[in-house]
């Protein structure tokens, strides 16, 4: 069984409207979805009530429980404990699946039984609705032309690399779409550092999926049938001076497992990446809100690299 596992706060409309409908349209049958919510309110839970009779007369099992903390790596985390499937399917509550998607990450698993972790080819959906399936740009048909094939990478600054990158080997998985085998929380958990300056942890998908990817020596895969289009809803995200701390510090975090062999390098690039980073964030807040947010970054840093030094005593 799969267990598909829908972390949330604050966003009915998106259950109602974008994930849960599309799950109902699975041609697969042999999986549970998991709401796990945070919000404020009831509103998801009236949701999740709707839904349940239409999940059940399909033989599908939607089970609702109230997050006991908040935060999109620790609600991930605390779900882990409640599913009964050996396949723990991550999506967001915006993550429109194909009615192909569920049956083809199950045929991926298959073929690929060596592989920790698998996911969906994701599309993001434009500001006018639409999406692309490929890119059609004048260098992405030059690049096909030469036979070119993308591949989600990481680099040593701890950057996703190719999201829309076909089917095939990755070593990172998108956080709107990231399956593991059960069997990979025996001993590793989300990094819940990255909410330290709010529940909306960024760069949790790449930072985990990678760690996986690095622990296990053996490729992740994108699988050839299904994809998600992400339609990105409205709703608690971060903003401003506690959205450029999160990008900084929780880059830096990422950049350290990237560049676990070259940690030098890795600093080099990261220090390149946000001094980019920083003035288009600047140009989007404002310079004091990033600048604020680089000090609160850089304390961060400190306490984490003085922690670790303990440790290591």
């Amino acid at each position: 069984m799969i267990s598909v596992v829908i972390a949330t706060k604050n966003r009915p409309e998106a259950l109602r409207d974008i994930s849960l409908p599309s799950l109902l349209l699975q041609d697969y049958s042999d999986f549970e979805v998991i709401l796990w919510d945070a919000s404020t309110d009831d509103l998801s839970c009236l949701v999740a009530k709707s839904f349940a009779e239409r999940f059940k007369s399909r033989g599908i099992d939607l089970r609702y429980f109230k997050a006991p903390r908040v935060g999109s790596a620790s609600q991930r985390n605390d779900s882990v404990r409640v599913v009964k499937g050996s396949i723990i399917f991550f999506i967001d509550d915006d993550s429109d699946v194909s009615p192909d998607g569920i049956g083809g990450l199950k045929e991926c698993m298959d073929r690929h039984p060596e592989s920790m972790g698998f996911g969906l080819t994701v599309y993001q959906v434009s500001r006018d609705g639409s999406f692309q399936k490929r890119d059609d740009s004048l260098k992405g048909r030059a690049l096909r032309a030469l036979g070119y094939r993308k591949r989600r990478k990481v680099s040593l600054s701890g950057s996703g690399r190719s999201m829309s990158a076909p089917a095939g080997p990755a070593e990172w998985l998108s956080g709107c779409s990231m399956a593991f085998r059960k069997k990979v929380f025996d001993s590793m958990k989300f990094n819940e550092k990255l909410e330290t300056f709010g529940s909306y942890a960024i760069f949790e998908d790449i930072e985990f999926s990678h760690r996986v990817f690095r622990r296990y020596g053996k490729p992740l895969y994108i699988a050839e049938g299904g994809y998600i289009v992400h339609r990105s809803a409205v709703g608690d995200r971060l903003w401003g001076v506690d959205r450029a701390a999160a990008t900084f510090y929780n880059r830096y975090l990422t950049m350290k497992v990237a560049s676990e062999n070259h940690p030098i390098l890795g600093h080099l690039f990261y220090l390149w990446a946000v001094g980019r980073r920083a003035i288009k964030m600047s140009r989007e807040f404002g310079l004091e809100k990033t600048f604020k947010g680089l000090l609160l970054a850089i304390s961060a840093i400190r306490k984490e690299r003085a922690n670790n030094r303990r440790r290591n005593l």
